[in-house]
């Protein structure tokens, strides 16, 4: 049970084990050795969650002691290890994206899908494994629910554009239109698009009892060039509601 807990958050639980730690849990329980705390998993008196959370959160102190900042960078990047929540801050990079990420020399940083950042946005960075840094916006959900045990993996991240961005310099944002289902209605939709020269890569509709629901992907430069055109679309004939989605 406690080696399938561990595998859950992406653990190996023969790692997390050691004499120091395996104390931490038996004084935390008040138990006398480790085969005490296997019993009390087997038989329901504590959670697994509880015993693997207690050898990770050891760990993680321990291993802050150990590691220097800039090795425990490098360990981001690869395995869910870290001595603190946010990475301090040293040095920064910033790459074609426009983010400044704080406390990261050259790696690189991409921008989530499940909530699709736009400048304006409040953001911070999460370091996966191997594949850089993805920027999520704060109010993604996928950030509001991460695992306490993954939280480490979190770090500062800010926009930082040109003060004059180039035409090519667009952001992809996925919005879904609550709306009346009558005729005409995709039209106006369309023209508002084309008056604010915003750039749909993509519509999918589906309707249902007398109402018509757009999800629409579009590319613009701005959180406010977003709310710009939610205010219009929020104000033609028909339309109920304009959200942002997240995934």
């Amino acid at each position: 049970m406690l080696e399938k807990g561990a595998k859950k958050k992406n653990l190996v639980l023969s790692e997390l084990l050691s004499p120091e730690r395996v104390k931490s849990v038996l004084n935390r329980y008040s138990l006398t050795d480790w085969e005490s705390v296997c019993a009390a998993v087997g038989h329901g008196g504590i959670k697994e969650g509880q015993i693997i959370n207690r050898l990770y959160e050891e760990y993680l102190r321990q291993e802050g002691k150990a590691l220097a900042d800039d090795e425990a960078l490098k360990k981001l990047t690869s395995l869910p290890e870290s001595a603190e929540e946010r990475v301090p801050v040293k040095r920064s990079s910033k790459g074609n994206s426009g983010i400044m990420v704080k406390g990261v020399g050259d790696i690189n940083v991409r921008f989530s899908k499940c909530c699709s950042p736009v400048p304006g946005d409040e953001i911070i960075g999460f370091v996966t494994r191997g594949r850089g840094v993805s920027v999520h916006r704060t109010d993604c959900v996928n950030i509001i629910h991460l695992d306490d045990l993954e939280r480490h993996r979190l770090i500062d991240a800010e926009w930082q554009l040109p003060d004059r961005p180039g035409e090519n310099t667009l952001f992809r944002a996925d919005i879904c239109i609550t709306c009346d289902d009558k005729m005409g209605l995709l039209v106006d939709i369309s023209k508002i698009f084309t008056d604010e020269k915003i750039d749909v890569k993509s519509l999918n509709a589906r309707t249902a009892k007398n109402e018509a629901v757009f999800n629409v992907t579009i590319n613009i430069s701005s959180k406010e060039q977003l709310e710009k055109v939610r205010a219009r679309l929020l104000a033609t004939a028909g339309v109920h509601d304009v959200e942002r989605v997240t995934t």
